[in-house]
């Protein structure tokens, strides 16, 4: 009777000194009760308050790929299954989606007109009430999306083609390369860049889609255009590069993860979030690592202030398979 009394004993104690670690740990990732839920999570959403990155508890388990907002009470993120979720500056929730495709990036010129692409040529409209699929014609995995407003979008895709929608129509270009584009981004339409792999960079001066000379052979996943003197993109292996207006300069980002989403506010407040939890910082001299607290791998960034920044990913179980896909 002793023998059993004092393995349950030992059993009990074992279990609390086993809450007790995984309880002090989520504190110190800031998870608190939120942890279990967290852990058991394929997809991540993160906030920034200028400070620190904290975890937002959303409830799906979806892969997130990416993130677009009007307002810190008007954000949403994409996803796997064509999941689409909301924000209403105080919960996240699921919105009922017209397709079951993989959506990887979201743009809109107000939140009555979002656009979002996928697999197999999946492009839905947002009117402010409802998401509808829109009938584009395209039939080729859609990577990137950026627009100057509702009759100014431009799309990229595989195979080196570029999408341009006019306000009635969608105009297929093509750029004379059959590398695939994966994302696209402008400060006016005279003056667009996208790029893809094998460090295809293409810039569109409002007429023209021209390749612009390799200055690197990195597949390049990611770019970011403030104006016509301020340019950054980044890909494989760490690499970020910043054209001044005539020339390339690559940059040290002190990482050697791939990097998936660059944004930023203005030449001095920039991010970058990629595999492995990376997310780095530049303050207009240098690239800083932040700590995530996590080990997910992050693939959207969006923000509307330095303090006011969110960031989605997903579980790095297979996420080069998920990547690549």
């Amino acid at each position: 009777m002793k023998t059993v009394l004092s393995f349950s004993v030992g059993c009990l104690l074992a279990v609390y000194l086993l809450f007790s670690v995984h309880h002090t740990l989520a504190e110190e990732w800031g998870l608190g009760e939120q942890a279990e839920e967290y852990d058991a999570c394929d997809s991540v959403i993160l906030h920034f308050d200028g400070k620190t990155w904290n975890h937002m508890y959303h409830g799906f388990g979806m892969w997130l790929n990416d993130i677009y907002g009007f307002d810190s009470n008007d954000i949403f993120a994409v996803g796997e299954q064509g999941v689409i979720l909301h924000y209403d500056g105080k919960s996240w929730t699921k919105q009922k989606s017209p397709t079951t495709h993989r959506l990887n990036r979201i743009w809109g010129s107000s939140r009555k007109d979002i656009y979002v692409c996928g697999d197999f040529g999946t492009m839905l409209h947002f009117n402010g009430m409802e998401w509808k699929k829109y009938d584009t014609g395209i039939v080729d995995w859609c990577r990137g999306i950026w627009g100057f407003d509702e009759k100014h979008i431009l799309v990229t895709g595989n195979l080196g083609k570029v999408f341009r929608y006019n306000g009635e129509t969608w105009l297929e270009r093509t750029i004379g390369t059959v590398d695939s584009m994966y994302d696209i981004s402008g400060s006016s339409m005279k003056n667009v860049y996208a790029v893809g792999e094998y460090g295809t960079v293409v810039y569109y001066d409002g007429k023209n889609l021209k390749k612009l000379k390799p200055f690197t052979n990195k597949t390049l996943t990611s770019v970011w255009t403030l104006d016509q003197k301020n340019v950054f993109v980044a890909g494989a292996d760490g690499f970020i590069s910043h054209y001044d207006g005539s020339k390339w300069t690559r940059q040290m980002s002190g990482t050697s993860h791939w990097l998936r989403k660059i944004w930023g506010t203005d030449a001095q407040n920039i991010f970058v979030v990629g595999d492995h939890a990376t997310i780095l910082y530049y303050d207009g001299r240098n690239w800083k690592t932040h700590k995530s607290g996590t080990n997910y791998s992050f693939s959207g960034i969006w923000g509307n202030r330095r303090d006011n920044v969110y960031v989605v990913g997903a579980n790095p179980a297979d996420l080069y398979d998920h990547l690549t896909q």
